[in-house]
Formats: structure tokens, sequence, C-alpha cells
């Protein structure tokens, strides 16, 4: 099976990087949301396996949608410029990546959340 990966970055190009280096890797992207409302219809429209979140998306913070995630219990690692304990409370235990960082360590976390890629 492939793991299916939800992208919900605000910075386009990062979004558009993430997404060829994870199809690279064998991941299938569904999709690249650049606002909550849009990861929250992608998500409802696609589904997925894992979501990267960055937690701060310009004027809004990716928090409902990783709620939502909770809910149905849908793993997810947070992408932010931003320490542990400035994100909400949400994010707390919650796979953490500061940006910038290295793609081989969000593989290691992705596979660690849900297997590796096939």
């Amino acid at each position: 099976m492939t793991v299916r990966v939800l992208i919900v970055e605000d910075e386009v190009l990062i979004g558009l990087d993430l997404a060829e280096q994870l199809s690279d890797a064998g991941f299938a992207v569904v999709g690249i949301a650049t606002s909550t409302a849009e990861g929250m219809s992608l998500f409802s429209s696609e589904g997925c396996d894992i979501a990267l979140l960055d937690v701060n998306l310009g004027t809004e913070s990716s928090a409902p949608l990783a709620r939502e995630l909770v809910a149905r219990q849908v793993p997810f690692i947070a992408v932010t410029g931003y320490s542990a304990d400035q994100c909400p409370p949400v994010f707390k235990g919650t796979p953490l990546l500061v940006k910038p960082f290295q793609f081989k360590r969000l593989i290691a976390e992705i596979q660690r959340c849900v297997g590796p890629a096939s």
C-alpha cells in the first residue's frame, strides 16, 4: 500500500518542494493546501494516511485541522519554525520538525508513524 500524504503549508514553494521529494521517495501526495479550510476540504474529499501540518498558516493556525485528524485517528507531523512550547496544545505529543529540517528526518518520522512507502 502506498502511503498517502496531505501537505498543509502556506509557503507554496515549500509545499511543492515537499510534494516532489515525497513523490520521489514513493509516497502519494493527495494534495497541497495553503489554508486550514483548504486542508479540511482535501482531507474530506481525498483522505490521507498521514498529514504534514505547518502550524502557522500566515494569519491562522492549522490547529482546527489537527483536532479533526486527532478525532479521526489520523497521524500528523507538525512542521514549524516555532518551538514545541509555542504550538497550540493539540500539537503536544506530536512529532515536530523545526524548519529548516533535513528531508531524511521527515521520511524517518513518516515511517515511524505509518510505515515505509511501497
